[in-house]
């Protein structure tokens, strides 16, 4: 399903901050926190609502793959093309 290893890193390293973030405050009872993960969906936390905090998690570790794996395709885009001028 995730073709690119490098952009599934990203995007699971997102997640992974983001449950921590989300358990510190199980351990923190102090005022803010909860902050960090609510700061880890930003931007998209100010257009939905607070019950929904999941959603924009979700989109932004979608937006991480997508950019990560259009990164990866790149770079070795860029490695092939340099092979085969390279060879010619």
């Amino acid at each position: 399903m995730m073709r690119s290893k490098f952009a599934a890193i990203g995007a699971i390293l997102y997640l992974a901050a983001f449950v921590c973030a989300s358990v510190y405050p199980l351990f923190d009872h102090r005022t803010f926190a909860g902050l960090p993960a609510v700061l880890l969906g930003l931007p998209w936390i100010d257009y939905l609502p607070s019950g929904w905090l999941l959603g924009p998690i979700a989109l932004n570790a979608l937006i991480i793959y997508v950019l990560l794996a259009a990164l990866s395709f790149l770079f070795s885009l860029l490695r092939r093309l340099g092979v085969q001028a390279s060879q010619e």
